[in-house]
């Protein structure tokens, strides 16, 4: 069942060889612009989607002071539009990541600048290992409460 994955850049391929990374989706596009396009009248993705998401490190970095308020706006988006990416057959969604993610106790990006509250909006899903050295973190578009 599809959902979200949630990669760090430098696990995607290209830039690594195929045998070594995971596919990058073919439609690239921003987070503001993703939330956006999901709240338009007509649902605008199917089951050809190939969405290659970015710009949540930075959507959330400058939402300082209120990045946990933001964080729980954006969760609560993405489970009103989890009917449509179920009803609509459309396939993972990317959400990539240039800085590292970190499952502790929770989900977490380790940003320079400071600690991205992840969990937040997708919460801790286990890691999962593509290869011997390649983790994504999986969830269904259903997302949980936080």
């Amino acid at each position: 069942m599809p959902g979200y994955q949630l990669i760090q850049d430098k696990y995607l391929s290209p830039p690594l060889p195929a045998s070594k990374g995971i596919k990058a989706n073919s439609r690239r596009i921003g987070f503001l612009d993703f939330l956006k396009e999901l709240e338009d009248e007509h649902f605008p993705y199917h089951e050809e989607s190939s969405l290659c998401v970015v710009g949540l490190e930075d959507v959330l970095l400058f939402s300082r002071p209120k990045m946990t308020t933001i964080a729980h706006t954006i969760h609560q988006k993405l489970q009103r539009a989890a009917r449509h990416f179920e009803n609509h057959n459309c396939p993972w969604v990317q959400i990539i990541f240039r800085s590292e993610l970190v499952r502790g106790e929770t989900l977490r990006v380790n940003h320079p600048a400071a600690e991205l509250p992840i969990y937040l909006i997708f919460g801790s899903p286990p890691p999962e290992n593509i290869g011997e050295f390649v983790v994504c973190y999986r969830c269904s578009f259903n997302l949980s409460s936080i």
